[in-house]
Parts: structure tokens; C-alpha cells; sequence
């Protein structure tokens, strides 16, 4: 017995209990779990074959959550209903409608009416089958033609609903529906498939079975893709076309009747695929015309009608952004409906997982999630915008949110149906991810995967090769609504100077856009004062100029100045300069660790179309000599007369510009803290034709808070081989531990003075860093943390290092170093400076001002000192400054890393929190102040590092 048998079995098993009372009192059915249990076989197995047996007409479904099965047969006697033409119910009232028949009213309602398009593309067609269904005597054999996705199988069943409907054909009568393609390589088992055959007939027929002409006696059987049909198959439909007459395969004397209509599918040139004698026989040919071909309008219904499917599917709102709906009507979906309901599917699925993660109140289907080769809807946009925007019923909210399911519209759609239980499977699996310790970013990474191979799998009939999105890169930097604008912006250009503009060049507006839209938000706008005389220099230039801007500010809803006109001018005027003709400014990306500078400058070199960024990377063992003379090498062949920058992290690489201009008489600069955002800019910028090292210096002030800080005196001295160590490590990771190497470096001058490396790890990471420093003779002289490691190395709590006395207990530390040269060293709490706080709340602000990278330090110290003060309430424990420093430092970070999705991970977090489940409802109920002023979801692996570092507390106290 397989699977299935088994399956259906219970099914039958369990509906046999099944009374007409029961029903009518509100029994819905058997769910999928119970039939799992009964069956012994994974729910998700259960599922999959419920699905099968539901395709097959072998039960009945009633939608929902959850969705209930019940045997079709048993049903059907129970009722004295015939089934055979739906067994899938979207509610219980709709099901109990039917058994009343409330519902269909056959005598009078026509089944084409409430189709999209019925009254418009699809007019012809349907009159033309209503004729080969009325046809005197028997109805008329049809052919529908239409490329692949446009509905052929759904509008054959609408002919046979309608049979039904007039009484053509009596109401037991099936639709037996038959794909050629599936035996196309057997063409025996095609025939025996369709007129069954006698008891040795051939090689394995070891009884009489009746074939699927059998079945559909008195009704109407589909041959779908009915040019795999071999000619000999064709000549075997001919006598039954005739004379309603067949034979079984291997019979040679009798005859048997059928009064069967056949209506066949097709994608194909049916002149060149199918026998000509075979088409004489079929008198009614009917064309369905592809999504192209279908007006606009319709194609809006459609996709209205499709994300209310999805509605009932999910059961949740869904609201859909105006952008996404115009790029829906417009971008090329050769797959036609088809296509369109599956990817319409898949941004459903993506937006659920979104909706998940965050905790949203609805399913967002925004731009962000919208593949690439839907985004090229934008770019037929301008043809046919005002089309557009009479169309769509879209208020000043910019969305249309989606709550209902309307059964009365449906759409002509193939067999591209999306799995009932998927949302419940993402649901599923997401939950077991993160109870793993997956960080959110890695279980949205797993399952958008899952979903698309799904979606893709699903496809699989459609020839459509669908662009993988080659600028995922770029819209984690900028906003996908500003790419657009811009590139719609970019297209008017295009025509009016009738010149190409080059993706990399649309990148680079893109970006600068964004900085621009920061700087109106902040009110930092400084433009040039030549700004006038390019406007007058170029005048058809400035025109198009002031057309894009007017264009990208509608798009974005901002109001752009005058002045940026005259950016675009310049923009405009230079474009038919040849680039290689112009000298640029040198760009050169330094950090810290194996890959790191190698991965941002690849990053911005295929974003911006160009390979002018350099890279250097600076492994943890590599000498810092070693790298500046490379460095230097480097800025001498790169440097075209017009300086070289360099984007480095931190350490001892910000000194590299003074020494190089030094040694090589090249002008340079450096721009710390090196991010890909920054290095777009900087990148971006150098390629301007009229960009000078000092314009560029001066233009970056505004999007660089970092630059221009002056490097030290002597530092040559300091690229020296470094001997002494300072390891700074925390709890939370990395990261966290290379903030407090920054506070050391930028408050002790002497670290620099004395050679000494700062060595950032992560708590995990100790054991072996101090074994590879054992191996390589450095010495370690301390440790600063949130956390002591007890290696028996002086240790320094990380808020001493901020507010009290760890920077003098640092310092002695060094000078006390028996190879100190230099006992007159004062310390510096604040860039050198001893500073004067008034207040604990100054103090900590200015704490968070130097750790974090974006967050607004007044904010986050209010919001997260409420969720200290809670849990030290209801714990009912004395914090002390250290305390009260580390879980502030470590929660800002935390709010930080959950706004760019990077959560920690957390081993056997589910363990720790049936151990510490008091400390975890406590903090689990604090930190739903953080989730409702930031809108974050904490998960419990961030929670577990609060545990520990409340846990580490208590046990210093005792």
C-alpha cells in the first residue's frame, strides 16, 4: 500500500462517522494533524498527499485555518450531491450553500459571467463556446489555442460548468481531463490511457481497464497539450469524433459507444502540429489571447484578483504599495497569467516572511522585495503613466490594503496554484530556526530561498527565463524607490539627448540622491556658487535638468532646491566626455582583517560599473611597515595628478596620509571608519570630471562625521615592530570590542607613543588569540572588558575605561612596563582633553556618543534606562556603575544591530532560559519598552546575553 492509499484510507476511515447532523451543526471535517496521528506519517507528508488526492476529486476541502478534508463519496451519499465539479470550499457557509443549493442556481447563472475580461478580450471567445456547447446535437469538438499561461484548462472547465448550467449534459457527467504530454514517449500507454485495453493487449496487461473515453461517456473529456498526441492516437480519436464509437486497445471485433465532446489545448502552431484530417474533424477554434494583448484594465483586475486569493490563503491584510502595482501592470510577464499569480505568490511569501520578523500588522509588498525583472516595469512607466494613474484606485496613502476574499470575480488561470500550506510551512520552519539560534537575517536568507525554488519549480512549464537580481547589493544602500525615480528620471534624459546613460551612471545619481535626501532631512544644503553660470552655459542641459528633478521629486515626494538643477546640468553638460580621457582622483580602501577592504572595493566597482577602487587588506599578524610601503607603492601608480584617498578603518592606518604625502609628494587623505556606503560616495565623487582633493575633503564633511581628525606627532614611530598587546574583548562580540578599542586609542595618546596593538576579539575568540600571541612572543599587558576571562592578565571593567579611574590604571600599566622609555605621560579621559560632566546622564550620553555607529545616543539612553530600572526593580538587586554601564552599552548596540537585521546568535539559548525562566519573563517583559519606541522584535538569543550579563553580576556580588 503507498503512501497516498494510506492516507485516504484514514480519511475514509474517519468520515465514515460523518451524519448529516453533525455537519449541520458545525462539523467542518478532519484536519491534516489528525490524520498524521492516526497514520503515523510527518503532518507535512500529510499534507502534500491530501493535496494529490484533492486534484485527483477524491475528497473534499474546506479552506481556512485550520483546513479540513472529508471523503467526496461518502459525502456525496450522505447529501445525495454530486461533487465531481468542486471540492474545494472556501469557507463552511460557502460549503453548506452548496449542499442547500443556495449557491448556483444552474438553471440561470452563467458560469463565463463573473470572468475578468468577459465583457472585454475574452468577449469572442466565450460566445464562440457557448455556440460549441449549444451545438445541435451533441455540442461541437474544440481546439483553444494560446500560448502557455493563459487559462486554456480553467476555460475548458468554465465550458463544461456551463454544459452543465443549461443542461447539455446531465449532471453526473464528468470532465476527464488528460495531458498528452505526460506518455508522449509511450505512445501504447497514451492509447491505453484514453480507450483502455483487453486482458493481454500487450507486455503487462494482465486485465481489461477501461480508459478515460469510458469515464467521460456523456460528458466531456480535455486533452490538454494535445500535440504530443502521436498521429496514430489522432486517427483513434477519428472514429470516436464520427461515429462515437471506440475500441479498447488489443480488441478487434467490437465496438463500444461514447457520446463524449472533446475539447483539445494547445500552445503550439496547430497547422504544423496536429494531422490535417484530425483538425477537419474539429470544427470550433478558439484563440485565448495572451496578458500583451489584454487591455490594461484587466490586467489590473487580475492582479486585484490574485492578491485577494492570497488573502484567503494567508489570512492575513495585505497592503500593496503603488509602486509595486505599477510595475505589476506593466513589467514583460511572457508567462502571461500564469506567471503573473505565481509571482505575485512569491512576493506574498517574501512579504509574510517580513511580516513574521518584524511583527507587522499586515503583509507589506513594498519595492524592496520586488525581483529585478519586475522592476523593469518602472521603465515603461512614462509611456503610459497617465493610463496608469486613472486606473488605479490609490489615495493619498500611496497603498491599497487587501482584507477580503471576493469569490464572485475569477481569473483564467493554468495549473500554477501556489500550496495551500505554504505560509503554514514558512510559519513553521521560521519558528524552528530561531529556536535554533539562526540569526533573523540567516532564517530570511534559508526560507526567501525555499520560496523562490518553489515558485520557480512551479514554473517549470513556462519557457519564461526570469532575470536574477543583479543589484541586490546596491538597494541595501539605497532605497529601491530612489534607484527608480532616478532611472525613470534618467530615461526622459536619455530621449531628449538622445543619448545612452550607462548604468554605472545612474548608480551614481541614485547615491547622490540619497545623500541628498539626508541632507533636506537635516538641513545641511551647501552648493557651489557656480552653480548660476553652468545653468546660463548650458541651457538645453539645464532643461532637461530641471524636468528630471521635477520627476524624481514627485516620485519621492520631496521638495528638491533649484540649486540641484544645476548639479544635473553639469552632469548632463560632461556626458559626452570619453571617461578615459579624464583624470580622476586615486581611490584606495584599507582595513583591518583578511578580506575586508578587497570585499567593499569589489562591492563598489561592479555597482558602479568601473574598476578605479583599489584594496588593501591588513591581516591581524601583518607588520604595519609592511603595509604602508605597500600602500605608498600603490598611491604612486594610481595617482593621475590629482591625489589619492584612502578609505581606512581605524589604528594605526590613519596615519598612513601624512607619512605617504610625506615620502612620495603625492597629495592624500583619509577618511576613517570605512564603510561600503562611504566608499560608494567617495568613489562616486572622484569621477566627477571637475572634482579636486580639497572639493572632495570639503564635500564629504557633511556625510563623513569622522574626517579630519589630526593624526599625532612622531607617528612614524609608532609603525616600529609592536611588542606589547592590549586585548579588548566583550560578550556581545567583535564588534562591540572594537568600540572599546576606539574609546583606548582615541583617549590615550600613549598607546600610539608606545607601540602598543590593540587587538579587538570577541569573548569566543580569547583562548586561541592568547595562544597565537604566546606563539609570536608578544606580551599581553591588559584586558579591557565587559567581561573578565580570569586569565590571570590585569583586567579592566569597560566602564572604569569611561568614567573612572581605567584609563589611570591603563596608563600605570604601560608606564610601569619595564621597557618604558617615557615615565611623563598624563592621561586624557576625552580626545586629550580632561573632561567636565555635571551629571550621571551627561555621562552616559557621552558614553554612547563614542560606541555607536547611528542610533541617537539621548534616545537610546532614555528608552534603555527605563528596561534597567524594571529589571532591577522586579529583581529586586543592587546595580552598581559597572553594571549600569555595560547592560546600557550592551542594549544600545543590541538596538543597533536589530535595525540592520544582524542579530547575535545564542547556542542553546532554549536550555539557558529554562534555567534562568524567572530573570527571563522579567526581561522579556522590559524589553517590550525597547520593541515598542523602535519597532523591533528581541529575539530570545539577544535576551540570553542579558541573562548572562545580569547572571555574571550577581555572581561578583556574591
Amino acid at each position: 500500500m503507498t503512501r497516498k492509499e494510506k492516507i485516504y484510507n484514514a480519511l475514509v476511515l474517519l468520515s465514515e462517522n460523518i451524519t448529516i447532523e453533525k455537519i449541520k451543526k458545525g462539523f467542518k471535517g478532519y484536519e491534516a494533524e489528525e490524520i498524521a496521528e492516526m497514520t503515523n506519517i510527518d503532518r507535512s507528508n500529510v499534507s502534500r498527499e491530501l493535496n494529490c488526492l484533492i486534484k485527483e476529486g477524491k475528497i473534499i476541502k474546506i479552506t481556512g485555518r485550520p483546513v479540513y478534508f472529508m471523503d467526496r463519496h461518502i459525502v456525496e451519499d450522505l447529501f445525495n450531491k454530486n461533487f465531481s465539479t468542486n471540492t474545494i470550499f472556501s469557507s463552511y457557509d460557502d460549503f453548506m450553500n452548496v449542499i442547500s443549493n443556495k449557491d448556483n442556481n444552474k438553471d440561470s447563472k452563467d458560469p463565463f459571467s463573473n470572468m475578468i475580461g468577459s465583457k472585454g478580450s475574452l468577449e469572442l471567445a466565450i460566445k464562440q463556446a457557448k455556440a460549441a456547447v449549444l451545438y445541435p446535437p451533441k455540442g461541437l469538438h474544440t481546439l483553444i489555442t494560446g500560448p502557455t499561461g493563459v487559462g486554456k484548462t480553467t476555460f475548458a472547465e468554465m465550458m463544461y460548468k456551463y454544459a452543465l448550467s443549461v443542461r447539455k449534459i446531465k449532471e453526473d457527467a464528468q470532465l476527464v481531463v488528460f495531458n498528452c504530454a505526460e506518455y508522449a514517449e509511450n505512445p501504447q500507454l497514451v492509447l491505453s490511457q484514453l480507450f483502455g485495453h483487453v486482458k493481454g493487449a500487450f507486455t503487462g496487461a494482465e486485465k481489461d481497464k477501461e480508459g478515460l473515453i469510458e469515464r467521460a461517456k456523456g460528458g466531456i473529456i480535455l486533452l490538454d497539450e494535445v500535440h504530443r498526441l502521436t498521429p496514430e492516437g489522432q486517427e483513434m480519436l477519428f472514429i470516436l469524433m464520427d461515429k462515437n464509437k471506440y475500441r479498447r486497445l488489443g480488441e478487434t471485433e467490437t465496438f463500444r459507444e461514447a457520446n463524449v465532446l472533446i475539447i483539445g489545448a494547445t500552445t503550439e502552431d496547430i497547422n504544423s502540429a496536429l494531422l490535417k484530417t484530425f483538425l477537419r474533424r474539429i470544427p470550433m477554434l478558439i484563440n485565448l489571447p495572451s496578458l500583451s494583448q489584454r487591455p490594461i484594465s484587466e490586467r489590473y483586475e487580475l492582479i486585484k484578483c490574485f492578491f485577494k486569493e492570497e488573502v484567503r490563503n494567508v489570512q492575513v491584510p495585505i497592503k500593496v504599495y503603488k509602486n509595486v502595482m505599477e510595475a505589476l501592470l506593466l513589467y514583460d510577464c511572457h508567462g502571461n497569467i500564469g506567471q503573473l499569480k505565481a509571482d505575485i505568490q512569491l512576493l506574498c511569501a517574501r512579504g509574510f516572511l517580513e511580516y513574521k520578523t518584524f511583527g507587522k500588522n499586515e503583509i507589506e509588498i513594498d519595492t524592496p522585495i520586488l525581483p529585478d525583472y519586475i522592476y523593469n516595469g518602472f521603465l515603461n512607466g512614462e509611456k503610459r503613466r497617465n493610463e496608469i494613474v486613472n486606473l488605479m484606485e490609490f489615495g493619498a496613502d500611496n497603498f491599497s490594503i487587501f482584507t477580503d476574499y471576493e469569490k464572485e470575480k475569477f481569473a483564467l488561470i493554468d495549473n500554477y496554484q501556489i500550496s495551500d500550506n505554504l505560509y503554514q510551512r514558512l510559519a513553521e520552519k521560521y519558528n524552528k530556526y530561531l529556536e535554533d539560534g539562526y540569526s533573523l537575517e540567516d532564517v530570511n536568507k534559508i526560507l526567501s530561498s525555499e520560496v523562490e525554488e518553489y515558485l520557480k519549480n512551479l514554473l517549470n512549464k513556462s519557457d519564461t527565463e526570469k532575470g536574477i537580481p543583479d543589484k541586490e547589493e546596491l538597494f541595501k544602500i539605497v532605497s529601491p524607490r530612489v534607484y527608480n525615480a532616478v532611472k525613470d528620471a534618467a530615461s526622459v534624459a536619455e530621449q531628449k539627448l538622445n543619448r545612452k546613460i550607462k548604468d554605472n551612471i545612474i548608480i551614481g545619481l541614485a547615491l547622490h540622491f540619497s545623500a541628498l535626501i539626508e541632507k533636506i532631512q537635516n538641513g545641511n544644503l551647501d552648493y557651489s556658487e557656480d552653480v548660476e553660470q553652468i545653468t546660463l552655459n548650458n541651457p538645453q542641459e539645464f532643461k532637461i535638468a530641471k524636468i528630471m528633478t521635477k520627476i524624481v521629486g514627485e516620485e519621492l515626494n520631496i521638495n528638491i532646491p533649484f540649486q540641484e538643477a544645476g548639479f544635473l546640468t553639469m552632469f548632463l553638460a560632461t556626458l559626452s566626455q570619453s571617461s578615459g580621457s579624464r583624470k580622476k582622483i586615486g581611490c584606495i580602501v584599507l582595513s583591518h582583517g583578511d578580506s575586508t577592504a578587497t570585499s567593499i572595493a569589489k562591492v563598489v566597482n561592479e555597482l558602479l560599473g568601473v574598476n578605479v577602487c583599489r584594496a588593501i587588506d591588513m591581516p591581524l599578524d601583518a607588520k604595519v611597515k609592511d603595509i604602508l610601503g605597500k600602500t605608498a607603492e600603490m598611491v604612486r601608480n594610481i595617482d593621475e595628478g590629482k591625489g589619492v584617498v584612502l578609505l581606512v578603518d581605524m589604528g594605526s592606518l590613519t596615519a598612513f596620509s601624512e607619512i605617504i604625502t610625506q615620502k612620495t609628494g603625492i597629495n592624500t587623505y583619509s577618511f576613517e571608519m570605512v564603510s561600503t556606503p562611504l566608499a560608494l560616495e567617495v568613489v562616486r565623487k572622484c569621477m566627477t570630471p571637475d572634482m579636486t582633493l580639497k572639493k572632495l575633503i570639503k564635500e564629504m564633511d557633511s556625510v563623513c562625521p569622522y574626517i579630519g581628525r589630526n593624526v599625532v606627532d612622531n607617528i612614524v614611530e609608532e609603525l616600529n615592530a609592536q611588542q606589547e598587546v592590549v586585548i579588548t574583548v566583550c560578550i556581545s562580540g567583535k564588534g562591540c570590542a572594537i568600540k572599546i578599542a576606539n574609546l583606548i586609542e582615541n583617549n590615550m595618546p600613549i598607546i600610539k607613543d608606545k607601540k602598543i596593538e590593540l587587538i579587538p576579539i570577541g569573548m569566543s575568540e580569547f583562548n586561541e588569540c592568547v595562544r597565537e600571541l604566546n606563539n609570536k612572543s608578544k606580551r599581553i599587558l591588559a584586558i579591557v572588558g565587559s567581561l573578565n576571562p580570569e586569565a590571570g592578565i590585569p583586567f579592566i571593567p569597560v566602564d572604569e575605561i569611561i568614567v573612572g579611574e581605567g584609563l589611570e590604571k591603563l596608563n600605570k600599566i604601560v608606564l610601569e612596563d619595564k621597557h618604558s622609555e617615557n615615565k611623563n605621560i598624563q592621561t586624557y579621559y576625552s580626545d586629550g582633553e580632561k573632561v567636565v560632566i555635571e551629571n550621571e546622564k551627561d555621562i552616559y550620553i557621552k558614553i554612547l556618543e563614542r560606541t555607536l555607529t547611528f542610533l541617537n545616543p539621548v534616545k537610546a539612553y532614555d528608552i534603555v534606562k527605563q528596561t534597567f530600572d524594571y529589571i532591577i526593580d522586579k529583581q529586586n538587586i543592587e546595580a552598581d556603575d559597572s553594571m549600569k554601564i555595560g547592560y546600557i552599552i550592551h542594549c544600545s548596540c543590541m538596538i543597533e544591530r536589530l535595525l540592520i537585521d544582524s542579530p547575535l546568535v545564542y547556542k542553546n539559548v532554549r536550555k539557558l532560559i529554562q534555567k534562568e525562566r524567572k530573570d527571563y519573563e522579567i526581561i522579556k517583559q522590559s524589553m517590550k519598552i525597547i520593541e515598542q519606541y523602535f519597532g523591533l522584535i528581541i529575539p530570545d538569543t539577544e535576551i540570553g546575553y542579558i541573562i548572562d550579563l545580569f547572571d555574571t553580576h550577581k555572581k561578583t556580588l556574591a
